[in-house]
C-alpha cells in the first residue's frame, strides 16, 4: 500500500479528495430515495391490504394473499385467508404454488391481494389472466415503483410494471351502501 501511494503524484491525490465525497454523498442520497420509496411502499401495501380486506368481508369470499408476506421482497401486512407462493410460507393456511398454472379456486371466488410479485413471474400475461379468473376483477395490486434501482436491481426481476398494473377496483355498491348506513 506504501508503495501505491508514494506513485500517486499530488494533483491525483488532491482529484481523489475532491471526489471521494461527492460519491460519498451520491450514495447516500440513492440510499435515501430508495428508503423513501420503500416506505411508501410499505405503507402502500397496508392500505391497499386493507381495501381487500373490506371488499372480501363485503363480498362474502375469502382473501388470497398472493406472495409470502411474512419473508422477502413480498412482505406485507397480513397472510389473508390463505396464502398463495411459490415458496413455502409461515402462513396459518398456505398453498406452494405457481401463479402462472391453474390454481384450485372456482372462477369469480375470491379477491386477491398482490403485492410485488407480478414484477418476478415468468408469464405475465399468464399469471394476469389466472389471477382476474379466479377473482372476477377483484384484484388488489402493488408494485414495486419502476423508477427505483429496487425494481432494477432486486435479484429475479424480470421487469418493470407501468401504473396500470396498481389501479384497483371500486368497492361495490352494495358494500359502500351498508357501510354509509351505519
Amino acid at each position: 500500500v506504501a508503495s501505491i501511494l508514494s506513485n500517486l503524484d499530488c494533483a491525483k491525490m488532491s482529484t481523489m479528495h475532491r471526489i471521494l465525497p461527492r460519491l460519498l454523498t451520491a450514495g447516500l442520497a440513492v440510499g435515501a430515495w430508495e428508503a423513501g420509496w420503500w416506505v411508501r411502499r410499505k405503507r402502500l401495501r397496508a392500505a391497499v391490504y386493507a381495501q381487500a380486506q373490506a371488499a372480501a368481508k363485503c363480498l362474502n369470499r375469502p382473501l388470497v394473499v398472493i406472495g409470502a408476506p411474512d419473508a422477502g421482497a413480498t412482505a406485507g401486512p397480513g397472510c389473508g385467508d390463505m396464502t398463495v407462493d411459490l415458496n413455502p410460507s409461515s402462513c396459518p393456511v398456505a398453498l406452494q404454488a405457481d401463479i402462472t398454472k391453474p390454481l384450485p379456486f372456482a372462477d369469480n371466488s375470491v379477491v386477491a391481494f398482490v403485492s410485488c410479485v407480478l414484477e418476478y413471474v415468468d408469464n405475465l400475461d399468464a399469471a394476469v389472466k389466472e389471477l382476474q379468473r379466479i377473482s372476477g376483477g377483484w384484484v388488489y395490486t402493488v408494485r414495486v415503483e419502476p423508477w427505483t434501482l429496487t425494481s432494477r436491481l432486486y435479484p429475479g426481476t424480470r421487469r418493470r410494471l407501468s401504473a396500470k398494473f396498481i389501479e384497483l377496483p371500486a368497492l361495490p355498491t352494495v358494500c359502500s351502501t351498508k357501510d354509509s348506513a351505519r
